[in-house]
C-alpha cells in the first residue's frame, strides 16, 4: 500500500501567521477530535475513508455507518454530513488499496451444450405421446403447457434467486411447490378455455397439465444444479422414443416417457419434501420484477407457440415443423455456451484495462465473436435441416426454417439483454414483436376473411426480424459499459 498526502493538513485553532502568498487555513467547525475518534473505532470505516478518491465518497460512507444529520449535529458541532467528510477527507491520510482480484467466470463448456439439450430434448419425447394418444389434430397440446410454464419458471427462478442473493434458502421448499402447484393450475384453466375453443378431449387437457408440470419441475432441477439427476430422470424417455423407431409401438414408447416425467416430478418432490418451509417476504420491486420475468417467458412462449401453431395447420408432411425446428433444438445449448463466454471475455476485459473506450472496443468484440459463432452454427445447421426437406419433398419447410432461424436469434439477443439486466428492454422488443405480428395478422385477416397458415408464418419472420432490430437499437450505449458486467461477471 502506498501513504499519499491528501491537501495541506490543519488542525482547530485559529488563522494561520504565514504571508499572503500562502493558501488561507479556515478555523474548523465541530469537534474534529470526536468525529475522528468515533471513525478510528470502525477499523472497516477507517479503511473506507482513507481509500475514497473524494468527499463526497467518505460522506456515503459515513451515511452507511450511521452518522445521520441529527447525529453530526448535535453530536459533533457540523452543520451537515458534508461538512464533517470534508475534514475526514483532508485528514486521514489516502491509502492506495488495490482491489482484490475477482475470480474469472468459466469460459463456455461442453456441459453447457448439455444444459441446451435439456430444453430440446422434451420435444423429441412429446411427439411419442401426441402419437400415442392420437391426438395429432389438437396441436394446441404444447403451446398451451409450454407458454403458461415457461412463464412461471421465469417468474419464480426470480423470486428464488432473490433470497439466493440474501444467502436465505429457507424458502426453497415452499417455492418449489408454489412453483409447480401454480403451473398447473394455470394449464388447467388454460387449457379448458382453449379447448372449448378449438376442441378436444379431457385427455387433451390432462397432457398439457402434465406437460407443464414437467418442465416446471425440470425448471426447479436446474435451478438448484441438479442436471445430472435430470438427465438420468430422461433416460427412459431416450430409451422409449429410439425403441418408438421400429421396435416398440407408439402406446408402449410412451410409457418410458411417462416414467421419466414421473421421476423429474419426483426429484423435484425432493426440494418440496426438505425442511424449507419458510414463508418468504418480497419487497415490491422483487414482485415487480417477477411479473416482468412472467411477461417475458410468456412472450417467448407465444412466439414458439405461433410457429407450432400456424406450422402445423400449413405443413404439407406430418415431419415439417419437426425438421424446421430441429436447428433452433440443437442451438439452444449454444446459446449458453456462448453467453457464458461472453460474460468470461468481458469480465477479462474488465480486469486488463479501466479505459471506458477501450472496454467498449472490447466488449463490442466479444459480442460480435459470441452472436457471430451463434448466427453461423444456426446456419449451418438450417442448410443440413433444407437439404433434409427437400430430400423429403417438405414444401413449406424453408419458410418454417427460415421464420425458427429468426426466432432462434431473437431469443439469443433476449437472453444476453435479461443476462445483462435489461430485462425493461426486452419487454419493449417484445411489445415492438407483437405490434408486427398482430398488425400483420389482422390485415390479412381483415382483406381475406381468415389468416392462411403460411401468411402467419410470415407474421412470425416479420415479427422476429422487427425483434432482432429493436435489440440492435436497444443495444446502444448499453452492452458495452463496463457497469452493465460489473456485478454479473
Amino acid at each position: 500500500m502506498t501513504l499519499v498526502n491528501r491537501r495541506p493538513q490543519f488542525e482547530s485553532g485559529g488563522p494561520s501567521d504565514s504571508d499572503g502568498d500562502a493558501p488561507h487555513l479556515v478555523r474548523l467547525a465541530g469537534d474534529a477530535r470526536g468525529l475522528l475518534d468515533w471513525i478510528c473505532a470502525d477499523p472497516k470505516l477507517v479503511d473506507h475513508c482513507a481509500s475514497a478518491v473524494d468527499s463526497m465518497e467518505v460522506a456515503a460512507r459515513l451515511e452507511t455507518f450511521g452518522l445521520s444529520a441529527r447525529v453530526v449535529s448535535s453530536k459533533f458541532g457540523y452543520p451537515n454530513v458534508f461538512a464533517a467528510a470534508e475534514v475526514v477527507f483532508d485528514t486521514i491520510p489516502y491509502i492506495d488499496v488495490k482491489p482484490k482480484a475477482q475470480p474469472m467466470p468459466p469460459m463456455g463448456r461442453p456441459f453447457d451444450l448439455l444444459r441446451g439439450a435439456l430444453y430440446a430434448i422434451p420435444a423429441v419425447f412429446f411427439s411419442v405421446i401426441i402419437l400415442s394418444f392420437g391426438l395429432g389434430r389438437h396441436w394446441w397440446l404444447l403451446p398451451v403447457g409450454l407458454t403458461v410454464s415457461w412463464g412461471t419458471s421465469q417468474a419464480f427462478s426470480v423470486l428464488g434467486w432473490s433470497m439466493r442473493a440474501h444467502n436465505d434458502q429457507r424458502s426453497d421448499s415452499l417455492l418449489a411447490a408454489s412453483s409447480m402447484f401454480t403451473t398447473a393450475v394455470f394449464c388447467f384453466v388454460a387449457a379448458l378455455v382453449v379447448r372449448s375453443i378449438l376442441g378436444g378431449t379431457m385427455t387433451c387437457v390432462a397432457v398439457t397439465v402434465s406437460l407443464g408440470v414437467y418442465i416446471s419441475a425440470s425448471s426447479i432441477l436446474i435451478f438448484h444444479s441438479a442436471e445430472r439427476l435430470l438427465i438420468l430422470c430422461l433416460i427412459p424417455a431416450l430409451v422409449g422414443s429410439l425403441l418408438s423407431l421400429g421396435v416398440l409401438s407408439f402406446r408402449a414408447a410412451s410409457w418410458f416417457v411417462v416414467a421419466s416425467a414421473g421421476l423429474v416430478v419426483i426429484g423435484a418432490l425432493g426440494s418440496v419434501a426438505a425442511d424449507r418451509w419458510r414463508r418468504p417476504t418480497f419487497s415490491r420491486d422483487v414482485r415487480r420484477q417477477a411479473l416482468k420475468f412472467l411477461t417475458y417467458g410468456v412472450g417467448c412462449g407465444l412466439m414458439t407457440s405461433s410457429v407450432v401453431g400456424f406450422g402445423t395447420a400449413g405443413a404439407k408432411a406430418s415431419g415439417a415443423v419437426a425438421i424446421a425446428a430441429g436447428p433452433l433444438l440443437v442451438t439452444l445449448g449454444l446459446m449458453e455456451w456462448q453467453l457464458r463466454s461472453l460474460r468470461s471475455r468481458t469480465a477479462a476485459a474488465m480486469s486488463q484495462t479501466s479505459d471506458l473506450a477501450h472496454f467498449s472496443r472490447q466488449a463490442r468484440s466479444a459480442l460480435a465473436r459470441s452472436i457471430t459463432t451463434y448466427v453461423g452454427s444456426l446456419a449451418v445447421i438450417s442448410a443440413m435441416a433444407g437439404v433434409v426437406a427437400a430430400v423429403r419433398h417438405v414444401a413449406m419447410a424453408p419458410l418454417l426454417i427460415l421464420t425458427v432461424d429468426a426466432l432462434g436469434i431473437s431469443f439469443f439477443l433476449a437472453l444476453i439483454f435479461v443476462s445483462a439486466g435489461f430485462i425493461d428492454r426486452v419487454l419493449r422488443a417484445w411489445l415492438v414483436t407483437f405490434f408486427v405480428m398482430v398488425s400483420t395478422l389482422l390485415a390479412d385477416f381483415i382483406s381475406t376473411g381468415h389468416v392462411a397458415s403460411d401468411v402467419g408464418i410470415l407474421a412470425v419472420l416479420l415479427a422476429s426480424s422487427a425483434a432482432i432490430v429493436t435489440f440492435i437499437v436497444l443495444a446502444r450505449g448499453g452492452l458495452t459499459s463496463p457497469f452493465t458486467y460489473e456485478s454479473r461477471s
